[in-house]
């Protein structure tokens, strides 16, 4: 989580007028919503809003006029609190952000950056609640507010019926950034096999753009490549033909995320920019944005400052939905508009 997260969470509704602990509704796009009855039913839910189990970070949710939770940004905890209230006050005034709520995962020495957080950024936004999660307690740090006596309160998501709604309908929570890391870390058999097959391709290859498109139709029959193919689109992907054609195909689809996820466990690294940029954009296409963040430190590891990789990094870093950007992008339309 080093980087902000602006994925799509699910849409979360706060019920009725706004006491010091307030009443939280999932609507996980269902007709029958979770309820979350105060801050222990809400830090029940958090892990499911972001998509991976919670800890050393400092997690900023925002919510609209209609009490919806409509964005949020999840930061390491030793990131300089100046970038995190520059990024949470950019949201709140480029999303139209009614409120916002602050929550830290870290130790009691975190009070005070949390609590700072919260009225600074009450100058941009009404922060209405400033959760602690230290050691299994939490804290509430609003001024006054009787939610959890001074020694923190015991957090038992057990204890919730949230994990399981969540769980009946499909929300999974990994168990931390570095699970996600290595669920797209290379496979080095995979790798030495397709270094092989890279190191026997003849010297006069195939259009870059016709291969590109015989892959992806391998793929959207629901075939796997194999590794003669993997080789010859790793070396398309290499030039700006085959990037630009595979960049302006790859939208939110399944099929197309195990594409670039296999392609990106695959290839040798040198090869492996491109399949990884590729995978971080499908995934912000599929609002998954903690997979996106993991394929673009995999591709700026591979190539550090690549044009992709500073591209897609900076569309997630910005309020931009990706269901507002057409795509393919028409050519009448610079993408450096839409990032404003």
């Amino acid at each position: 989580m080093a980087s902000p997260d602006r994925g799509t969470p699910p849409v979360v509704r706060i019920s009725g007028p706004q006491p010091v602990c307030d009443t939280w509704s999932d609507h996980m796009l269902e007709s029958m919503p979770s309820v979350a009855r105060g801050p222990a039913d809400l830090l029940a839910a958090l892990p499911y809003v972001v998509g991976v189990h919670l800890d050393q970070c400092v997690i900023v949710v925002f919510l609209n006029l209609d009490g919806l939770l409509t964005d949020g940004l999840a930061f390491d905890r030793d990131t300089p609190l100046p970038l995190i209230l520059e990024q949470s006050t950019d949201m709140a005034s480029t999303t139209d952000a009614a409120a916002a709520f602050v929550v830290g995962y870290g130790p009691l020495s975190d009070r005070d950056k949390l609590i700072e957080i919260a009225d600074k950024l009450h100058t941009a936004v009404r922060v209405g609640h400033c959760l602690l999660v230290c050691e299994g307690r939490y804290y509430c740090l609003g001024s006054g507010c009787p939610c959890t006596p001074e020694q923190g309160a015991v957090l038992d998501p057990d204890s919730s019926v949230i994990p399981a709604e969540m769980t009946l309908r499909g929300r999974a929570v990994l168990p931390s950034a570095q699970y996600l890391a290595d669920m797209i870390a290379g496979d080095t058999d995979a790798q030495q096999r397709i270094a092989a097959a890279l190191a026997a391709l003849p010297e006069l290859l195939p259009d870059p753009a016709d291969v590109v498109s015989s892959s992806l139709a391998i793929a959207r029959a629901g075939d796997r490549l194999t590794d003669q193919q993997v080789a010859d689109l790793a070396v398309a992907l290499t030039a700006a033909d085959g990037r630009s054609a595979a960049w302006r195909a790859t939208t939110d689809q399944q099929w197309q995320h195990e594409l670039w996820r296999d392609l990106t466990r695959r290839v040798p690294d040198a090869y492996v920019t491109t399949p990884a940029n590729l995978l971080a954009w499908n995934a912000w296409r599929r609002h998954e944005s903690l997979l996106a963040w993991a394929a673009l430190t995999r591709a700026a590891t591979a190539s550090p400052n690549n044009s992709l990789s500073v591209l897609i990094a900076t569309i997630l870093t910005t309020p931009l939905k990706p269901e507002k950007l057409p795509w393919p992008l028409p050519e009448t339309i610079p993408l450096e508009r839409l990032l404003g």
